[in-house]
C-alpha cells in the first residue's frame, strides 16, 4: 500500500514538473520588438507588350496599287532606302496636267516680263500714262505668282515620283515642242516610297474593315493610307495599366526593370516617362486604370538580339514609401474583427492595444496607427 502511494506521488510530481517546463518554454519563445521608423521599399508589378522606342509612318500619297515590296516585314531598313513602289494611273494624269500648267505659267511669265521691259522704257521716256505702266507691272506680278505656284506643284510631283531623270523638266520651254512631247509621252506612274529613318519594317495598324494590315504585291491602297511603320529598336517602350489603388504611388521619373519569358535572364533598365492624367475603364474591370509608358532609352548589342516587337514583358517598379512604423507579422493578432498587439510595458507587464495595419512586407507589416516609436511589442 505504501509503495503504491509513493508511485502515485512520483507520477504527480513528474506531471507538474512537465507542465511547468512547458510554460517556461512557451514564455521563453515570446520575444520583444522595439517599434521604430524604418524605410519601406515595395515593388509593384505590371504587364505589357514591347514596342519600338519611336515609330514613323510610310504613307501612300494617292490611290495606287502596290507594284513591288523591296523589303519583308521585320527586316531592318536604312533611312532613304526605297521600301515600297506604287503604281498609280492618277499620278500619270497629275504629272501631265502639272507639267502642262507649269510650262504655260513659265511662258506667260516670259511674255509678261518682255512686255513690262518695253513698258518700262516707254515710261522712262514719258511716252505712256501711269495707268498703263501700273497695269503692266501688275500683270507681271500676277504671272510671277502663278509661276511660283506651278513650280511648287511640279516640285512636289517630282518628289512623289523620285525620278532623277525628271529633274531637267524645269529647263523645258513650251516652244520646244518635241522635248515637251517626249516628256508628256513618258511613263510617270510609279511612286517610290523611302524609309524616313533607320529601323525595322513593321505591319501597319489595322483598320476596322481590314482583317490584316499586311500588304502584298497587287494590293490596292488609298490616299493617306499607312502602308507600314518604321520602328526604332535602339530602345523599347512598354505601355502598362496602373490600377486606381496604386496610382498615388506612381510618378514619372521612377526607375523600372523590364523582364520577360523570352528575354531569359536579361533585365532591361528603364524609366517611367509618362502617366495619363485621365483614367480609362475596361469591360469587366472593377476599378478604372491609368495608362502609363515605360521606356528603355538604349539597348546594347546583346539585348537587341533578344528583343522583338510584340514580346510580352513584366515591369517592376520599386516604390519608396519613406519611413514608417513596422512590426513583425506574427505580433499582430485578430480579435473580434480587430487587429491587436501585445505591448510589453516598462514594468514588464503586458497590455493589449488595437492597431490599424497597412501594407505587408515579407515578414513585417506597416502599422498606420495605434503604436508609436519606442513601444515594445511581443511576438512569437
Amino acid at each position: 500500500m505504501r509503495n503504491g502511494l509513493f508511485v502515485v506521488i512520483f507520477v504527480l510530481i513528474a506531471v507538474l514538473s512537465g507542465c511547468g517546463h512547458r510554460a517556461e518554454q512557451k514564455r521563453a519563445t515570446v520575444q520583444g520588438y522595439a517599434v521604430k521608423p524604418e524605410a519601406v521599399h515595395k515593388s509593384l508589378y505590371f504587364t505589357g507588350t514591347i514596342q519600338p522606342l519611336r515609330e514613323s509612318t510610310l504613307t501612300s500619297p494617292m490611290d495606287a496599287v502596290v507594284e513591288k515590296l523591296h523589303y519583308h516585314y521585320g527586316q531592318l531598313v536604312k533611312k532613304g532606302n526605297v521600301v515600297v513602289t506604287l503604281n498609280s494611273n492618277e499620278l500619270q494624269k497629275q504629272y501631265n496636267d502639272t507639267l502642262t500648267e507649269y510650262l504655260k505659267a513659265k511662258d506667260s511669265f516670259t511674255v509678261a516680263q518682255s512686255k513690262f521691259n518695253g513698258t518700262q522704257e516707254l515710261w522712262n521716256a514719258g511716252l505712256i500714262s501711269k495707268n498703263n505702266y501700273l497695269s503692266e507691272e501688275s500683270s507681271l506680278a500676277t504671272a510671277k505668282v502663278s509661276l511660283i505656284q506651278a513650280t511648287r506643284r511640279l516640285t512636289e510631283m517630282l518628289e512623289k515620283m523620285d525620278d532623277g531623270n525628271a529633274q531637267h523638266l524645269s529647263e523645258l520651254n513650251i516652244a520646244e515642242f518635241e522635248k515637251v512631247r517626249q516628256a508628256l509621252a513618258g511613263q510617270h506612274n510609279l511612286i517610290h516610297l523611302k524609309a524616313p529613318s533607320d529601323g525595322v519594317l513593321l505591319y501597319p495598324p489595322k483598320s476596322g474593315e481590314e482583317q490584316s494590315g499586311k500588304l502584298n504585291v497587287g494590293s490596292t491602297v488609298k490616299a493617306g493610307q499607312v502602308l507600314a511603320l518604321i520602328g526604332d529598336l535602339t530602345g523599347v517602350s512598354v505601355e502598362i495599366d496602373i490600377p486606381e489603388i496604386d496610382i498615388d504611388k506612381i510618378r514619372p521619373g521612377m526607375r523600372a526593370n523590364v523582364t520577360g519569358v523570352a528575354l531569359g535572364k536579361q533585365v532591361l533598365k528603364g524609366e517611367l516617362v509618362a502617366v495619363n492624367a485621365q483614367a480609362s475603364t475596361t469591360a469587366g474591370a472593377a476599378l478604372p486604370s491609368f495608362n502609363a509608358v515605360v521606356e528603355v532609352k538604349a539597348l546594347n548589342e546583346l539585348q537587341r538580339q533578344w528583343v522583338k516587337v510584340g514580346m510580352s514583358a513584366e515591369i517592376e517598379i520599386e516604390v519608396d514609401s519613406g519611413e514608417q512604423l513596422l512590426v513583425p507579422i506574427t505580433a499582430v493578432k485578430q480579435e473580434k474583427g480587430r487587429s491587436i498587439v501585445k505591448i510589453i510595458t516598462a514594468k514588464g507587464s503586458s497590455e493589449t492595444r488595437v492597431v490599424t495595419t497597412g501594407p505587408a512586407l515579407a515578414d513585417k507589416v506597416v502599422v498606420a496607427s495605434g503604436l508609436q516609436a519606442g513601444d515594445v511589442v511581443a511576438y512569437d
